[in-house]
């Protein structure tokens, strides 16, 4: 049988999941307020068995294991998982799988996720699955972006390159992707349908860092690399590429200030309980 998030799964431990490896200084720094409101929310977790899912590069692993945490981490990319491995040196349990199809010998006290849940073809079967995970009452923290138009360091960039690109039908708002789980009314039902109860979802802001020190120069090249403008602008030939890095320079010009360039963000802080 196909595994229906095959697709999300092939991105991650291909080219997506490669560039993300070896960006992961940059990437760190770029998603740190939001690595740390998450961490915030999950506190206390010392001694307790936690469950990082779409762990990425380790750095909310790393974080948990410096609050006093069992951490396993679970991600589908080999390249991303290699890094976690390096910077938490053994002290966490690492899985390759997709926790849509994985069970755990024993049981989580808790799971989290940093941008990591939002790009599951069927969510409320994942969401489900992340549940069997966990002992009963057991919590469930992530994160997951807002809509776009609330995320300038997406929308700013994609604005910018919009008539560089083909004519493209409506997105699907609900389709596996960074903003699928923007509605929040969409995400208290699919944690409902999935064995979740006493959801609370609350609104984060904060800067998206696309360059600390680089100027406009490494914001570009950032914005090249990462993120829907990236996505939209893969595959198209050099001088659509010439013409894109010319209007972001433009965008994102305005932003820099002594070096740095920074655009804002809006996430969801995401917390439910297992039911019993």
């Amino acid at each position: 049988m196909t595994n229906p998030n095959q697709s999300q799964i092939d991105l991650w431990d291909g080219r997506v999941g490669a560039k993300w490896a070896a960006m992961h200084e940059k990437l760190d720094a770029m998603f740190a307020p939001a690595a740390a409101i998450l961490a915030q929310h999950a506190a206390p977790v010392a001694g307790m068995r936690v469950l990082d899912i779409g762990c990425g590069n380790g750095d909310l692993c790393a974080r948990l294991l410096a609050l006093g945490a069992d951490v396993t981490g679970i991600d589908v990319s080999h390249a991303m998982l290699a890094v976690a491995a390096s910077r938490t040196q053994g002290k966490a349990a690492l899985v390759r799988a997709d926790i849509a199809d994985w069970r755990a010998v024993a049981r989580f006290d808790l799971a989290v996720s940093q941008f990591g849940l939002m790009f599951f073809a069927d969510p409320v079967a994942a969401f489900a699955a992340i549940a069997a995970n966990l002992r009963p009452r057991a919590r469930l923290v992530f994160t997951c972006w807002r809509g776009m138009a609330e995320n300038d360091w997406a929308a700013v960039p994609m604005k910018a390159i919009a008539d560089l690109l083909p004519p493209a039908a409506p997105a699907d708002l609900q389709a596996p992707g960074p903003f699928s789980l923007a509605d929040p009314t969409r995400v208290e039902k699919i944690l409902a349908a999935a064995g979740f109860a006493k959801v609370s979802i609350a609104p984060f802001d904060f800067e998206v860092c696309f360059s600390a020190s680089g100027g406009v120069a490494a914001a570009v090249d950032l914005a090249m690399q990462i993120g829907p403008a990236s996505s939209a602008l893969a595959g198209t030939d050099k001088s659509v590429r010439a013409a894109a890095a010319e209007r972001l320079r433009a965008a994102l010009g305005p932003r820099e200030k002594g070096g740095a360039v920074a655009l804002g963000g809006a996430i969801w802080v995401v917390e439910a309980r297992r039911l019993a």
